[in-house]
């Protein structure tokens, strides 16, 4: 192994440190809003944590709570038939909120303006002007309030952050992220939905430089007026700045795509393949040889995902942990905001996706 790649895996060791302490303390109690499948998947990772519990499933009716909590086995965890009852409960520390995406806003402001932290799923706002509504509120009462893009707290993203620091693959140029699958087109936002990781990827890539869109394509559904399909492009930095670059997006809810994703240096590659929004490994390559003709050895890394006891509905749910551990970790130490995707982190991604969005005409 050479010296450039030693040096790899020296950060990528450091970027996998930091699971829960299993120390013994109390429980960190969550009330769960919402009974979908992702609310499923994130029940069935918190009760394979030893530093969680679950206490209150708050759904539309309380028969369809109490189901809910019966089909996980979420035992003692009271069942309540509304959103405001959840809220009131003087149990919960803190609210997972996954219900349907057009309700985050409401949601959210119902959960703080009861004294609760928050986690709420992607996407936390349609418009950026309605996320910074929920982060004031946040920063008002003083709440923990984390939008929900558990990219961020994936080890091999962290692994991906330090290789980029490092120079290894020289200055970031450009990067692209693809997310188009079948799976919903007309019945909802595909920026919304799966072009939001793509954004926040990008975003990473280039170290959370500011960013400007400067070109749309996009199709609408023709009866939901929803985008299914939208191209962007995105500038990084200052024009002909160092530091800046091209950034590239392709989402869509009516075709398929590899969902992989890409970062382009002056000296090499960073590819990541499926699933890049929740990634357990990576590849390296640095171009070689005369008038940089050649391309070197490529270097895979990868990551365990934590063990959690499914099935899941989504790939790589096991990896919810990474992000419910950074939640406790806040909580405890009395953090109000997680480093990993802090406010002005979500803001910046949230503005992107907002000026992308003003491109369409309904």
């Amino acid at each position: 192994m050479n010296t450039m790649f030693q040096t790899f895996a020296i950060l990528i060791a450091c970027a996998a440190a930091g699971a829960s302490d299993g120390s013994g303390r109390r429980a960190v109690r969550w009330g769960i809003m919402g009974t979908g499948t992702i609310a499923t998947d994130f029940v069935r990772v918190l009760s394979g944590m030893e530093d969680a519990e679950v206490v209150a499933v708050g759904s539309r009716s309380a028969e369809k709570a109490a189901s809910f909590a019966a089909a996980h086995n979420v035992v003692g965890a009271r069942a309540h038939g509304s959103y405001d009852d959840l809220t009131s409960d003087a149990s919960v520390d803190v609210v997972y909120i996954a219900t349907p995406s057009a309700r985050h806003v409401a949601d959210s402001l119902l959960c703080l303006a009861a004294g609760k932290h928050v986690l709420c799923e992607k996407s936390m706002a349609a418009t950026a002007e309605d996320a910074e509504l929920v982060l004031a509120l946040a920063r008002e009462r003083r709440l923990f309030f984390l939008h929900g893009v558990w990219s961020r707290f994936f080890p091999a993203m962290r692994a991906i952050r330090e290789v980029i620091d490092s120079g290894a693959i020289g200055t970031v140029r450009s990067a692209h992220a693809s997310f188009c699958q079948a799976d919903g087109a007309g019945s909802c936002s595909a920026m919304a939905e799966t072009g939001i990781y793509c954004v926040q990827f990008l975003s990473w890539a280039f170290g959370g430089q500011e960013a400007e869109v400067t070109g749309v394509a996009y199709e609408l559904d023709r009866e939901s007026g929803h985008d299914t399909h939208v191209a962007a492009t995105l500038r990084f930095g200052a024009a002909g700045a160092d530091g800046g670059g091209i950034g590239t997006l392709e989402c869509s809810l009516r075709h398929a795509s590899p969902r992989e994703a890409l970062i382009c240096g002056t000296e090499g590659v960073i590819r990541v393949p499926f699933p890049f929004w929740c990634p357990t490994r990576f590849t390296v390559q640095r171009m070689e040889g005369a008038a940089s003709q050649q391309m070197g050895e490529q270097k895979e890394f990868s990551f365990d995902l934590p063990p959690a006891e499914g099935p899941f509905h989504f790939v790589h749910s096991a990896g919810l942990a990474h992000e419910v551990a950074a939640v406790h970790a806040c909580l405890r130490a009395g953090e109000t905001e997680a480093a990993e995707f802090d406010s002005d982190e979500c803001l910046r991604v949230m503005r992107l996706v907002s000026q992308v969005r003003a491109h369409f005409v309904s």
